[in-house]
């Protein structure tokens, strides 16, 4: 990637004169979008009907409880057994990775505070519906937190908005290009339809509306210069063509373009992914003696040599508000590769729901231990046997690990009674020693913020990009220490920082003497056996109750019998 993407829109934005041209390439970070309360209301009816079924939404829903099982067993429960809202997030961020590659926006607030602070007359933020979701679960399953199944249906409403939303924006493209949704396409069509979608799908349709079509047309010539892996985006979409329809003779209908689109949006991330690999291949390549980190000065060099193919701007000040410099040597700085490629500065915000990032390697590391543990935490002889045979892209196996690993992960047990916590600050930084390429280094909760480089701008009133005098003097500067003047004769996992702040994912529940009494286990079982059974008829009679009423028409003021 030579330059951030959205950086260079920015750029390519100040060229383009054609009318509403700069309207529509505003980032869509300045756009709400907000969706109304009737309609995830009857997504999330669709899905709870669709659980009692047997149809492509009963094994849609089978595919995502099979995926979140693993997730679930190792996570932390509470006292009822079921999770809470901070397992319940993270829970969902794994999945939707795993399963397309999406980064779902909102997930770190409280279904209730985001229900009452996102909600109006022009309806709900996306990204604050999966906490809107979570909040109406949580009436009634009566504050008892979420099971498997009941994250899984979430899950899937989310998945079906999603869907709506690529469905609307197709309709908005087919308007926009003077095409019926009722009559069939000829193959010129389909072309021009699927380039402008895909166009507007990767640098935003926030002003589709006031897009003419000379514009869009305009636009897509330019593409090749405004995303470079354009060209290779159409070939990923017309293979999904070739594969959804076999015949285009007879014209293609909206239904199916509709599937094209929605399955080049589902399996974009794993597409765009390889763009992130080549990306992290070229800083490995520079890496400093396997700390996977890049000194500033390497960072910037290939910006600095004109004869470069690719190169990376960013300012100093960016970065470090990003958390992707690591200053623990102030003379020389460094840019850790995890934490700069998982960046969102490398993410493509398509939808209002969510953006497409690099996937984060280290999260199907930490699988693997989720699948094989089981449980939440592990004894540390445990967890030093998974990760000596659990080899990465960049790292062999199997492998001795370093006495001074094994040290530190015996010191994080000491702290925890003996036990490893899997969710941790200290063991997501400890993964970070392990595989320092895959692994991103955990910050400190309110160190860091991951804005994009607008964002960045806007609130800071700094340019998210270095200039050529400023990357010069960091690559001039470089030049009077020699690298090995830092390795000297320490380890790899010395040369990186490590900090004894730990942070839990989810807290350990407090038990006590009643809740862990043999009766009262086998009663709080049974009772919530009877909520799981009843769970999905009562939500359903809930939400066509509070349909009736209109998409305004508050949940939980009315009380309905299970």
């Amino acid at each position: 990637m030579t330059v951030t993407f959205l950086i260079v829109l920015q750029l390519f934005s100040n060229l383009i004169t054609l009318s509403h041209a700069s309207e529509f390439l505003k980032p869509p970070s300045k756009v709400s979008e907000r969706v109304s309360e009737e309609d995830i209301r009857v997504s999330l009816l669709d899905e709870v009907e669709g659980s009692l079924g047997r149809g492509i939404a009963s094994v849609r829903l089978s595919q995502i409880e099979a995926t979140l099982r693993p997730i679930v067993a190792a996570l932390q429960k509470n006292a009822h057994g079921n999770l809470e809202n901070s397992a319940v997030n993270y829970a969902l961020h794994r999945l939707f990775v795993l399963r397309h590659g999406w980064v779902i926006k909102g997930l770190t607030t409280t279904g209730e505070t985001a229900a009452q602070n996102s909600s109006s007359a022009a309806g709900i933020l996306k990204e604050q519906v999966p906490a809107y979701i979570t909040g109406l679960f949580e009436q009634r399953l009566a504050g008892k937190g979420i099971g498997l199944r009941e994250l899984a249906i979430l899950a899937a409403t989310i998945e079906h908005l999603i869907h709506n939303e690529a469905v609307s924006k197709l309709g908005a493209t087919f308007d926009l290009l003077g095409l019926s949704v009722t009559s069939a396409l000829s193959r010129d069509e389909v072309t021009e339809v699927l380039d402008t979608y895909m166009m507007t799908f990767i640098i935003g349709s926030e002003g589709l509306p006031d897009l003419t079509k000379e514009t869009a047309r305009a636009v897509i010539n330019s593409m090749p210069e405004i995303f470079l892996a354009w060209k290779d985006t159409q070939k990923y979409v017309d293979g999904i063509r070739k594969s959804v329809i076999k015949d285009e003779l007879d014209g293609v209908n909206f239904a199916s373009v509709a599937k094209i689109i929605e399955t080049a949006g589902e399996e974009f991330g794993t597409f765009q992914n390889f763009e992130c690999q080549d990306m992290m291949d070229k800083l490995n390549n520079v890496e400093y003696h396997g700390t996977g980190r890049v000194m500033l000065s390497d960072f910037y060099r290939p910006a600095v040599d004109s004869n470069a193919s690719w190169s990376f701007t960013e300012s100093p000040d960016y970065l470090r508000n990003i958390g992707a410099l690591d200053e623990s040597d102030p003379n020389k700085p460094s840019v850790m590769i995890a934490n700069y490629v998982y960046a969102p500065s490398n993410c493509i915000g398509p939808s209002g729901f969510y953006a497409v990032c690099c996937k984060n390697e280290c999260e199907g590391l930490l699988g693997h231990l989720e699948e094989t543990i089981g449980a939440p935490e592990a004894k540390p002889a445990t967890i030093t046997s998974l990760i000596s045979n659990l080899p990465s892209r960049t790292v062999s196996a199997p492998r001795k690990l370093s006495a001074a690993l094994t040290q530190r992960l015996d010191d994080i047990a000491a702290t925890h009674s003996g036990a490893v916590p899997l969710h941790g600050r200290l063991f997501a930084q400890w993964m970070h020693h392990v595989y320092p390429r895959e692994c991103p280094y955990p910050h400190i909760t309110g160190t860091i913020s991951p804005l994009l480089p607008e964002e960045w701008q806007e609130v800071s009133g700094n340019d998210g990009v270095a200039t050529k005098e400023e990357m010069k003097e960091h690559v001039t500067r470089a030049a009077k220490f020699t690298h090995g003047d830092l390795q000297g004769d320490l380890a790899v996992e010395d040369l990186m920082p490590w900090s004894p702040e730990e942070e839990l994912i989810v807290s350990r529940p407090v038990i006590t003497e009643q809740s862990a009494s043999p009766m009262s286990t086998t009663l709080r079982s049974i009772a919530l056996l009877a909520v799981s059974s009843s769970f999905a008829y009562g939500m359903i009679h809930t939400l066509r109750k509070a349909s009736a009423h209109g998409s305004g028409a508050p949940l939980g003021n009315e009380k309905y019998l299970v």
